[in-house]
């Protein structure tokens, strides 16, 4: 009988970006590996907020893509995107999904097979449920951290910050993370975070996005999306693309565009959905260097990131290593140099600064500077997009991830271990290095730092 793996999460196919594409790849790949899968999900609606059209918010449902079945249950959808309206929303799908993943799981040990939870947070609030469930039917858990939604709601001012409060939630999120067999996340940053959470070192698995460097990579030809937007193969393109949302901290490029107005050479280019759009583009309407697109369909994304000359990854402050963006990964496998804003040892930062330059978050001076820099020195981008290319091989590419996941969750599966506590504990020693080398304001790596007019950012270090 093929070991049977339950998908747990907010999000899947058709959505594009973010966590439901990567559910959804990882999904393809088990069944292609010879694993039965089922998934229990929302009706879609990343990042737009709105629900696709065809499905409804209100009624269970289940649709067939291939061999897998996805069995989609009702979820608020709020107007207002406020922390307690995200709460709710969360709390919503728990509860009508409850049923579902409880029914699914009777049935497969009805039938004699053997059941892995593959729960992806957000949201915390099914693992309860899961908990309870796999005490049940002796079920084994995988959590998989996407993002610490408890406390990069805290950090971003969306929950009261009562310390009381913050205290007792964070207790609960931690003593339930410890009563799982393992618990991944996607950065080694994030993986140190659950260590201090209390998560054991034999239970911490560093299980990262990953991109298709087949599919996304460098192209020469004269860019349809240029020639869709009149833009010249002599300007600059700026490009950011993705979620438009809080955590991204996009006024910042809005302001530096502003700056930057009256430099003919450079455009921005913003492409996207989410909750910020309309706010973005009327911050932007008096502005004539930027542009805003729809979220493109994955078949036209390579060319989308290829119309960039430099790509801009902005982050809210605050958000540290909460969250590690996963289209970081598409960025540098495309080979166009990176600017992203991060404060020092953060992972974001750590990547970036061997391929591209960093600034704090919300700085839009340092950001502005960091960008004329790099328009005006073209040998400095094309040998910072071939590391970030060199990067993305090495590091996240699809097949070598997923590879490596499938391996850890056979042992999960055949021996009910999943690493051994010595190659814990060496990765944890490496991710604490990281942790505690000094701040600096610029790169110890490869590369120093820029000195553009005099303003010292952290970067790298070039002279044509």
């Amino acid at each position: 009988m093929k070991p049977h793996i339950l998908i747990y999460s907010l999000n899947y196919f058709p959505e594009l970006i973010g966590i439901g594409k990567y559910n959804t790849e990882m999904a393809n790949w088990l069944v292609n590996e010879g694993y039965d899968v089922d998934v229990v999900c929302a009706p879609p609606y990343y990042p737009s907020w709105e629900l696709s059209p065809g499905f409804s918010g209100w009624r269970y449902s289940c649709n067939h893509y291939g061999p897998v079945s996805v069995h989609r249950c009702p979820i608020w959808l709020p107007k207002e995107l406020s922390g307690i309206n995200r709460i709710l929303h969360l709390f919503s799908f728990a509860i009508s999904s409850a049923l579902q993943f409880f029914w699914l799981i009777l049935k497969k040990k009805v039938s004699g097979a053997e059941s892995i939870i593959f729960l992806v947070e957000p949201p915390i609030f099914c693992l309860p449920v899961v908990l309870v469930v796999s005490k049940i039917f002796r079920s084994k858990v995988w959590l998989h951290v996407q993002d610490f939604e408890i406390d990069a709601g805290f950090s971003l001012g969306l929950l009261p910050n009562f310390p009381r409060l913050t205290l007792l939630i964070g207790s609960i999120e931690n003593w339930l993370m410890q009563k799982v067999q393992v618990v991944s996340t996607i950065s080694a940053q994030m993986s140190l975070r659950l260590y201090q959470k209390g998560v054991k070192l034999n239970k911490c698995v560093y299980f990262p996005n990953w991109v298709d460097c087949n599919v996304i990579h460098p192209i020469e030809e004269i860019n349809e999306f240029r020639a869709q937007l009149g833009i010249s193969e002599d300007k600059i393109v700026c490009l950011y693309s993705g979620n438009l949302g809080a955590k991204q901290g996009l006024s910042v490029l809005i302001k530096s565009a502003r700056m930057l107005e009256g430099k003919g050479s450079i455009i921005f280019v913003i492409a996207g959905q989410g909750q910020m759009k309309k706010v973005l583009i009327d911050q932007a309407r008096d502005l004539s260097n930027i542009y805003f697109l729809d979220l493109q369909p994955l078949e036209r994304l390579n060319t989308l990131l290829n119309m960039a000359d430099i790509h801009l990854l902005p982050q809210a402050s605050g958000i540290g290593d909460l969250v590690m963006p996963s289209k970081l990964k598409a960025m540098l496998a495309s080979g166009r140099p990176v600017i992203a804003t991060a404060y020092p040892d953060t992972q974001v930062f750590n990547i970036v600064k061997t391929c591209g330059v960093v600034v704090p978050p919300e700085q839009t001076h340092m950001l502005t500077d960091a960008i004329a820099y790099l328009a005006n020195h073209k040998l400095i981008r094309q040998e910072l997009g071939r590391e970030g290319r060199k990067y993305a091989l090495s590091h996240w590419n699809r097949d070598q991830v997923l590879s490596q996941f499938e391996e850890k969750l056979r042992k999960l599966i055949f021996t009910e271990k999943q690493v051994s506590y010595s190659d814990a504990e060496q990765s944890m020693s490496a991710q604490s290095s990281l942790v505690k080398s000094p701040q600096t304001s610029s790169f110890t790596g490869k590369y120093d730092h820029i000195n553009y007019e005099k303003k010292v950012f952290w970067g790298s270090d070039y002279e044509d």
